[in-house]
């Protein structure tokens, strides 16, 4: 929101169609006509859910939209009204239709690796990836082999994490890898450590306890064989940012002594 907020120099929704998102005439030079059309609708069916949505909420007397309308001061509903009411897909599709330079912009402000991610399209796929997950435990789906997966993970979804956590192979195919990206995710959003740690042991003791409560031979189908390794990378990968932290610490201090004994 903040990035969509400072690109478009306004907090007016119309100014961000205007400015932030993609359509036919603010289309890369490269586009095709067709990609252009493309575009185009996009920026159509966007309008379209928002204003739906707006609708929705002013219909159910939420108060963060009449407030808005009913209220002689304002005009239209400001951009980060909208985000108080917006589901997980909204904003996945939201950031999908944003131009290439605001999703660069909010790529590099999360520090996602975008060396790997030509199109900048991590900040929606992994949303859209969230957002299976999340809506099969809103719903208490089954959720130990991923059958809630709507969407086949890009190789930049892949790749990203494999470069960034140190791991052999990503497929979104077993729940670890869910745990991976949401352990990725709150360190990108700067989660204490000590909270991300807490939410793997959390896991790792669901799953022990599972592996004990059935059969060993429904354990070994239900739990991938390499999850456990695979949880002990992540938590290496928790530990060495920890440590680069200290590092970082001890340098500082090393560096601001030295400053006072020369002045």
């Amino acid at each position: 929101m903040e990035s969509i907020l400072v690109n478009a120099n306004s907090e007016s929704i119309q100014d961000m169609y205007d400015k932030v998102v993609s359509g036919y005439n603010n289309a890369p030079a490269s586009a095709t006509t067709e990609q252009k059309r493309k575009l185009q609708q996009n920026k159509l069916n966007l309008q379209n859910s928002i204003q739906s949505s707006l609708a929705y909420a002013y219909k159910k007397n939420n108060p963060k939209i009449t407030h808005f309308y009913n209220n002689i001061g304002y005009s239209d509903v400001p951009i980060w009204a909208l985000f108080e009411i917006m589901t997980m897909g909204d904003l996945g599709y939201l950031l999908s239709c944003l131009t290439y330079e605001v999703r660069d912009h909010i790529s590099k402000h999360l520090s996602l690796n975008v060396s790997c991610d030509t199109d900048r399209q991590l900040i929606y796929k992994y949303i859209y990836t969230s957002k299976d997950l999340r809506n099969a435990i809103a719903h208490n789906a089954v959720v130990f082999d991923t059958r809630f997966r709507n969407i086949d993970p890009t190789s930049a979804m892949k790749q990203c994490l494999k470069l960034e956590i140190g791991l052999p192979y990503v497929n979104f195919k077993t729940i670890g890898d869910y745990i991976i990206l949401m352990c990725y995710y709150m360190k990108l959003l700067e989660v204490s450590k000590t909270e991300i740690k807490a939410f793997i042991r959390e896991f790792e003791k669901i799953t022990d306890n599972y592996r004990r409560a059935v059969n060993s031979n429904v354990a070994g189908i239900v739990i991938h064989p390499d999850l456990a390794s695979r949880m002990n990378i992540l938590k290496n990968f928790i530990l060495n940012l920890e440590f680069s932290q200290c590092l970082l610490c001890i340098i500082s201090i090393n560096w601001g002594m030295h400053l006072r004994m020369h002045t």
